[in-house]
């Protein structure tokens, strides 16, 4: 039999991978489809978080006792509105205009902005490792954004404004929702935020309906659409799973082969060009946060928070 540690790695590495590649299938999908943005988003939203409530009900936990609790479900809608949803459409927006391998690069500057909020909100200056890796960032963010040279900028201003906004909304929802986990647990938040977030965006988006997005897939685009929800999920599944066998540390860093996957796949598969100091500057920010999970603990439970909710 394989050991705990063995399984563990197993878990992490196959949910890492599986997020990795959720966002070249977003792309391929909006390549294929007439679906905007929205119309994915509620979609995934609502039947992703079904899912993991339903399965809550199905191993018998009480998934409605947060409602009992005006000051927790407040937080709860906050979360989900601002955080869950506005992370989430600013990365799948970020895919639409750009690419995969952008959006999910932006994604791992949260723990940076992290970082540099914990420091301003403590007072204390950054340590010399924590000052190493935010340069590290910054520096891959100047490679990703122009390629080496700041008069030929090879995104545009939208990507640019999005992709900063995805890396804002997943340190904001890394952060909002700390003393609601350590009460109720990550499974019961993840899955409320994320139908609270849908069911927000459903009622805020007159345009959609479904028999429209119905119409509009084809076999292979409705079963690519079921494959990103399923993917996502088990992403999330099997990285919950794998701290049970894992230390933070590990997790964090085994995490960091999402952009490597999705870069790899979106060459191969979408046949997606990048520059050289473009894929450096994905090493750049790659290495940052392999960094930030080193020095403090602190640091550590923060990247494991990002990551549980982003494999949603």
């Amino acid at each position: 039999m394989k050991s705990p540690r063995h399984l563990g790695l197993m878990m992490i590495i196959s949910g890492a991978t599986l997020w990795g590649l959720s966002g070249p299938m977003i792309q391929w999908l909006f390549n294929y489809t007439e679906l905007s943005s929205t119309d994915f988003l509620v979609i995934r939203l609502l039947l992703a978080g079904m899912f993991i409530l339903c399965s809550l009900l199905f191993t018998k936990q009480n998934i409605f006792e947060i409602w009992k609790y005006p000051r927790h479900w407040i937080q709860l809608l906050i979360f989900a509105i601002v955080g869950m949803l506005g992370a989430q459409y600013a990365f799948i927006e970020t895919v639409h205009i750009s690419n995969a391998v952008t959006a999910t690069l932006f994604q791992f500057l949260g723990p940076v902005l992290i970082t540099i909020y914990i420091a301003i909100q403590h007072k204390k200056l950054p340590s010399f490792m924590q000052v190493i890796a935010i340069s590290a960032a910054l520096t891959g963010t100047y490679f990703l954004i122009t390629n080496g040279s700041i008069e030929n900028i090879v995104l545009s201003k939208q990507a640019i404004l999005f992709g900063i906004l995805t890396a804002v909304g997943f340190a904001f929802y890394t952060l909002h929702p700390a003393s609601l986990i350590k009460q109720w647990g990550t499974s019961i938040i993840v899955g409320w935020g994320m139908l609270l977030g849908g069911i927000s965006l459903f009622l805020y988006n007159q345009e959609f309906h479904f028999r429209y997005v119905a119409n509009t897939l084809t076999m292979s685009t409705f079963s690519m659409l079921i494959l990103v929800i399923i993917s996502g999920t088990l992403s999330f599944l099997l990285y919950i799973g794998s701290l049970k066998y894992l230390s933070a540390t590990e997790t964090s860093i085994l995490s960091s082969i999402e952009p490597l996957v999705a870069a790899i796949v979106s060459i191969i598969w979408l046949n997606e060009s990048f520059g050289a100091y473009q894929l450096l500057g994905g090493i750049f920010i790659i290495v940052a946060v392999v960094f930030l999970t080193m020095p403090e603990k602190s640091s550590n439970r923060t990247h494991v928070r990002k990551e549980e909710t982003l494999s949603a």
